[in-house]
């Protein structure tokens, strides 16, 4: 994955013109063994479009708060996507402040520990009739598309998701990634940035925790509760994703250049 780790990292940095990213997808095509077009990178997730013979980022010219986001959270019966599997799978797309499409669904599973099931309250009769876990990561990939994904951890989300898919035979996600708890913890002032806690301090009244729709619901309002503290150097979505990744020490330092 390093050559297109390089190649996201110019994408970062700048626009690409088109013969440039010709060549970095013949580099890409050559190292993956499959045929890498702009329409393949759009379906991995990857956010990018052309224009005036130029390639880039949408992300690094939409304004943050005109961004679709896709705010995730998964129940999983383990720790691990290579020992253990989702087993219950929400998000919400949300956009300009309101919600444009929801998504939910049971994983079939044979076993649930018991203080998985002490924790979620999924047992193991509640999935008996669910969907495979390559039909729901199907369907939530085309329901995800190229939008920014979200998540109150989005480490443990984004890897066990996209992990899941290189297990059942799937390609692994390209999206733009943001972490709500990396963003609360520069604009809410609050004692603790535990989704449970965040819930209680905002007055979130949504569902219950530790299942996977109303918790990315909650996420969803935690989000947009960040966006009322946002600094007024933000201006794109990479400035909003880079602002949330940053350190103490780089509080003063202006983010990446963004386009006009």
């Amino acid at each position: 994955m390093e050559k297109f780790d390089n190649f996201i990292k110019k994408l970062e940095r700048s626009e690409l013109k088109k013969e440039e990213l010709e060549k970095c997808l013949s580099r890409l095509s050559k190292h993956f063994e499959i045929d890498i077009d702009i329409e393949t990178l759009n379906f991995l997730g990857l956010p990018i479009r052309e224009e005036a013979d130029c390639i880039f980022l949408t992300t690094k010219k939409n304004h943050f708060k005109d961004e679709e986001y896709c705010v995730v959270d998964i129940e999983t019966n383990g720790n691990s996507p290579i020992k253990n599997q989702i087993i219950e799978l929400g998000a919400v797309k949300i956009k300009n402040g309101k919600i444009t499409a929801k998504f939910e669904s049971y994983v079939f599973a044979d076993f649930i520990p018991p203080a998985i099931t002490k924790i979620t309250k999924i047992k193991k009769e509640d999935l008996k009739d669910a969907p495979s876990l390559k039909k729901v990561l199907q369907d939530f990939k085309l329901f995800l598309g190229d939008n920014v994904f979200v998540a109150h951890n989005v480490k443990f989300d984004y890897s066990f998701i996209s992990n899941s898919l290189k297990v059942v035979g799937l390609e692994e996600l390209l999206n733009r990634k943001l972490c709500t708890v990396d963003l609360s913890r520069k604009t809410i002032n609050s004692p603790r940035h535990g989704l449970a806690f965040l819930r209680d301090f905002l007055k979130i009244e949504e569902g219950d925790h530790h299942r996977a729709y109303s918790d990315a619901h909650s996420a969803s309002i935690v989000l947009q509760e960040c966006f009322k503290n946002i600094p007024e150097n933000i201006n794109t979505t990479e400035d909003l994703i880079y602002f949330s990744k940053m350190n103490n020490k780089q509080k003063n330092k202006k983010p990446t250049a963004s386009f006009d």
